[in-house]
């Protein structure tokens, strides 16, 4: 049975959590990359910083729906919604825009359970993590299709 060390890509590409958003938004744009993982100098990983976020970035803040009853303020939605959403907005480096709610597995989950996690999480990619918290690769959808063609790239291991 097939396991996440497998598969994954071993070269992620990484940033530093005091990267520039706009270096990241450029590695992304350049690389054609969908995200890119926030990497500490001790190798652990911080968080990750995705298209969506920097898409975030560049939308208008929404403020929370509200309705006044009363005297008092009702709010419809989450207000935490709009801080999250203002904190990116005014985010200038990569730890200040990334999420720290990474999506991980280790290297060796089968990857059965890796693909159900992709479908079931709804999730593009996810990192593989050892039990430090050290990057050691990454899964993308991608990766689960060219497993099934029996066909990976150089820069995947075998």
């Amino acid at each position: 049975m097939a396991v996440a060390a497998d598969i994954m890509t071993r070269d992620v590409v990484t940033v530093l959590p005091d990267t520039p958003v706009e270096t990241v938004a450029e590695m992304l744009a350049n690389q054609r990359f969908g995200s890119l993982p926030v990497v500490e100098t001790d190798g652990r990983v911080a968080g990750i910083v995705t298209e969506e976020d920097l898409v975030t970035r560049a939308a208008s803040v929404h403020l929370p729906r509200h309705v006044t009853f009363l005297g008092s303020i009702i709010y419809l939605e989450n207000p935490q919604h709009f801080t999250a959403e203002a904190e990116k907005i005014l985010a200038v480096t990569a730890q200040e825009i990334m999420d720290t709610d990474i999506p991980f597995v280790h290297p060796d989950t089968p990857v059965e359970e890796v693909a159900t996690r992709l479908l079931d999480e709804d999730l593009r990619r996810v990192l593989v993590l050892d039990d430090d918290k050290r990057l050691q690769g990454i899964i993308t959808r991608a990766d689960i299709v060219r497993m099934q063609t029996g066909r990976l790239p150089e820069h995947h291991a075998r």
